[in-house]
């Protein structure tokens, strides 16, 4: 198993051997979204760290009009209108408000508005991924490791489980973190915007190499996607050594 892992890791190794050095200013950034779901995950990010600019911003302004204006400060701060809005309503009015907005995007997450072209079942396992592209049945078609192709523009439904302890597959570029529990499988659908190479990672620590247990996300054309997954139902080629040595 361990073997297993490490020349899938190799694999993956190459690929990125292969990008351009621009390619990796993105490769692995929550706020480089390249999907509808992730989007939305972004959208949240930055709309949380502008409200609490906003409100940090505006207690340094009380803090130094405090400071400056002592007296006057605490006949206006301190009056009991100013302590309910304050402290008491504005607070409420807008984390409801942002509970309400978060869990309207979550339901939109979780309810995807299309059936999906494709179901890839991703099982982890220490200290790697076994990635299976399942046919409309549920049977493996075609199975690799530590590396996911994917179609760009098509919706793909993840199952995901694990065969031993947690783990949390994470692919921040196209959608959130899914924790992978024993004994339950749980489901993740995205939709990648357009072709390119990003980078996956255990985000739940699962034992002494899980700083290792990362994995590379393939967007490709549906046409070069259908090409390498018809590719890789052909019969694996033997070892050019080993052809040579019949010779």
């Amino acid at each position: 198993m361990y073997r297993r892992a490490m020349i899938a890791r190799f694999r993956s190794a190459s690929v990125l051997a292969t990008l351009p050095a621009s390619a990796g200013a993105g490769l692995q950034s929550a706020l480089d979204p390249h999907s509808p779901v992730a989007s939305e995950i972004t959208a949240i990010t930055w709309l949380l760290f502008g409200g609490a600019t906003a409100i940090f911003v505006l207690v340094m302004a009380l803090t130094a009009y405090s400071m400056s204006a002592p007296e006057r400060a605490g006949r206006v701060l301190g009056h009991r209108r100013a302590i309910i809005i304050g402290g008491l309503a504005f607070p409420v009015a807008l984390l409801s408000a942002l509970l309400i907005h978060t869990l309207k995007v979550a339901g939109d997450i979780a309810a995807p508005p299309e059936p999906p072209a494709l179901r890839v079942e991703v099982v982890g396992e220490q200290f790697w991924w076994r990635v299976n592209y399942l046919t409309d049945a549920g049977y493996v078609d075609v199975a690799t490791a530590n590396e996911i192709h994917l179609p760009a523009g098509r919706p793909v439904e993840f199952r995901l489980r694990t065969v031993d302890v947690i783990h949390s597959f994470w692919m921040p570029n196209l959608a959130g973190k899914i924790d992978m529990i024993p004994g339950h499988v749980t489901t993740l659908s995205i939709r990648p915007d357009r072709p390119g190479v990003w980078r996956g990672q255990c985000a739940e620590y699962c034992g002494a190499q899980h700083a290792n247990m990362a994995f590379l996300v393939v967007v490709e054309t549906p046409e070069d996607f259908d090409a390498w997954l018809a590719a890789q139902r052909l019969p694996a080629r033997p070892p050019a050594a080993y052809l040579e040595r019949l010779r």
